[in-house]
């Protein structure tokens, strides 16, 4: 079987690219791993020498590459030479957009294992994680932190794409007080703060995540304007403030957790508090869109769900939160503007 070696390929080669979709998503994740974008962003380089630098194997590093024409992050200009593309930019670290951490952990037994027991979510309608992990996602990341910092760091490039955008879209003026509930490290947050220097700002996370958000905080300048502060948003700890801030967190849970979610920020807020939830959207028709795959994942790693329209209207309405309306992003996901009824 050919892969991708017609300029129109049959329906049947298309079939079976997607079908082995997984070899990609490999050979991303260990171009990302062992940082070849980074050290190809002054020129173009032969595999020879990139294998002796990296301390791999000169020939097998040579067929990754090869394999990473076929995915979009290379081109060849000589024999064993490669220049970056501008989608294999996108794996070098610390520049904007930057997916690299995201293509590790996408290709990290945390995402693929639970993946191989799909037909096991869809009979029972649950989370594969325990069968593949022994444990759900969060115990996963808790007995292997390399992981758990990789996904970490994802979360934060992927809020960057989001973050540039809310601060243009809504005006944190107003707030004394802006609270990223369950925000990593804080990029979200960050964003915000630097938009609007006179709003003081509150992450709430686990211990360990706001731990490891200290430093970053810190190296912006921002740590004397943020409240950094450990807890559940399951108990009765979420700390009081004038505006929410909820990112990817609901998509994590069924209804009922995040219900659960949703109350507890309902109790500690005061009147008139205002929440801005940040989600993908499944949109209301039948037309192929990312979020129908993004819902599967959710499903299979955490039991969570990503919700159309009315069925955010329908969570928030019944935890007295009133949507007063829903932003569309670049970035794919939305933002649900909500106001404590």
């Amino acid at each position: 079987m050919k892969i991708m070696s017609e300029e129109n390929p049959s329906p049947t080669q298309q079939l079976y690219e997607r079908i082995a979709g997984y070899w990609t998503t490999q050979v991303i994740g260990t171009v990302a791993r062992l940082g070849i974008a980074d050290l190809l962003a002054v020129g173009a380089r032969d595999s020879d020498s990139l294998a002796a630098e990296l301390g791999v194997h000169p020939d097998a590093l040579f067929r990754l590459m090869r394999g990473g024409i076929t995915a979009g992050l290379f081109h060849s200009i000589a024999d064993r030479t490669f220049a970056l593309t501008p989608m294999g930019e996108g794996l070098r670290a610390g520049v904007p957009g930057s997916l690299r951490e995201a293509a590790i952990i996408q290709s990290d037994a945390s995402h693929w294992r639970p993946w191989g027991y799909l037909p096991e979510a869809i009979r029972t309608g649950k989370s594969t994680t325990k069968t593949a992990l022994g444990g759900d996602i969060w115990e996963h990341f808790a007995r292997h932190p390399e992981e758990a910092t990789h996904f970490a760091q994802a979360m934060g490039n992927l809020s960057a794409l989001a973050a540039g955008e809310l601060p243009q879209l809504i005006d944190f003026s107003s707030f004394a007080r802006v609270a990223d509930i369950g925000g990593s490290h804080g990029m979200l947050l960050s964003h915000v703060l630097r938009a609007q220097p006179s709003c003081r700002g509150i992450l709430f996370d686990l211990p360990h995540v706001v731990e490891g958000a200290k430093a970053q905080l810190e190296a912006q300048g921002l740590s004397g304007r943020v409240d950094v502060v450990a807890g559940s948003f399951f108990e009765p700890q979420v700390p009081a403030a004038e505006a929410y801030l909820l990112k990817h967190i609901l998509h994590d849970w069924d209804d009922a957790a995040s219900t659960t979610i949703l109350r507890q920020l309902h109790a500690a807020a005061p009147a008139g508090a205002r929440l801005y939830v940040l989600e993908m959207v499944i949109p209301d028709n039948r037309n192929p869109d990312p979020s129908h795959l993004l819902d599967l994942n959710m499903l299979v790693l955490a039991d969570g769900r990503e919700r159309t329209r009315d069925e955010f209207h329908a969570l928030l309405g019944a935890t007295g939160w009133k949507v007063e309306r829903i932003l569309p992003t670049r970035s794919g996901s939305s933002i649900i503007e909500a106001v404590k009824a």
